[in-house]
């Protein structure tokens, strides 16, 4: 968790190292996280490179709150549902980057949850019956009543198993109207569980996100986002997080936060550093039924990328991380 100093402002991260030899130690990876956030906010097209700059240093913070000292325990927060496609389903971009989260805090001794929706179970669920548990993939109901009841239960899980972090990975958020809108500007309300209330939890919050629409953008200086983001007016999420990761595509923007955990030390997560395995886990989203957000279809593509690019992208970011 976070906590300020009334006077100074100042920040602390009580997740981060033992002392001030440890936050001093941390630094010294500075440089070579600062070129893993520059690479993954590499533009596609929806302003990512302009955007990141309100966020510089916020990829090595929130590594370091992540693993930089006791591993963190985590709710992961994912799924954008795609109504108006064909065989409307949840967009592939944002869940890998969920799931490879997930596995990296369990991985080098912390813990995670994956949150998603009702509307995006049937492509997250199965994606991930053979590497999560299945008491670790919790599911909100879209209906605000019934969400409710289920937020009880989130609250009870986080201080029985005491959770300290919240992380928003391609999760769309509310914009100025209160409604959360899609990338083409429609309100999908109806489809979207009010995952920003989970901010009542007062956890310490980190969003990852590609195009302004997503929880943790309130964070963007106002107007930002409405000057390089098509609809940006309309679609731009208010809710901000105490650290936000901006990058071409949301699943890089998770890539590059494993990345900078592996460059902090953490070399447990080296398998999921491997491009075979991010091509695996995207055909395995796609074979239940997960869409391209841009082209509107089921295939094991991110955001109408072409897979080299995609697959170069993921690759050179693990090469930084080494």
């Amino acid at each position: 968790m976070t906590s300020t100093d009334a006077d100074s402002g100042a920040w602390t991260d009580t997740n981060a190292g033992d002392g001030p030899l440890d936050r001093l130690l941390a630094w010294w990876h500075y440089p070579r996280i600062a070129r893993i956030s520059n690479l993954a906010s590499r533009d596609v097209g929806r302003g990512s490179e302009t955007l990141m700059t309100f966020s510089r240093g916020d990829l090595f913070r929130a590594a370091r709150h992540l693993a930089g000292g006791r591993p963190a325990k985590a709710l992961v927060v994912t799924g954008s549902f795609i109504p108006k496609a064909a065989h409307p389903a949840a967009e592939t971009d944002g869940p890998l980057g969920a799931i490879e989260l997930c596995l990296a805090l369990r991985a080098i001794g912390g813990d995670a949850w994956l949150v998603t929706d009702e509307c995006c179970e049937s492509v997250i669920r199965p994606s991930v019956r053979t590497v999560l548990p299945a008491d670790h993939v919790l599911v909100a109901p879209t209906a605000s009543g019934p969400f409710d009841g289920w937020m009880n239960g989130v609250i009870d899980l986080a201080k029985a198993q005491g959770i300290s972090t919240l992380v928003f990975i391609e999760r769309v958020g509310p914009a100025a109207d209160g409604r959360p809108r899609n990338m083409r500007g429609i309100d999908i309300t109806a489809w979207t569980a009010p995952m920003s209330r989970l901010t009542q939890l007062r956890l310490h919050t980190i969003g990852v996100g590609d195009g302004g629409n997503e929880i943790g953008m309130g964070r963007v200086a106002e107007y930002a986002i409405e000057g390089v983001v098509d609809h940006g007016e309309t679609i731009a999420c208010t809710v901000p997080t105490d650290e936000l990761v901006v990058s071409g595509t949301s699943n890089w923007g998770a890539h590059a936060l494993v990345c900078a955990m592996r460059a902090l030390g953490n070399t447990a997560v080296d398998p999921l550093l491997d491009p075979a395995w991010h091509r695996g886990m995207l055909g395995t989203l796609a074979a239940h039924g997960g869409l391209d957000g841009v082209h509107l279809v089921n295939e094991a593509t991110v955001d109408g990328l072409e897979p080299a690019r995609y697959d170069a992208e993921v690759a050179a970011l693990s090469a930084l991380a080494r």
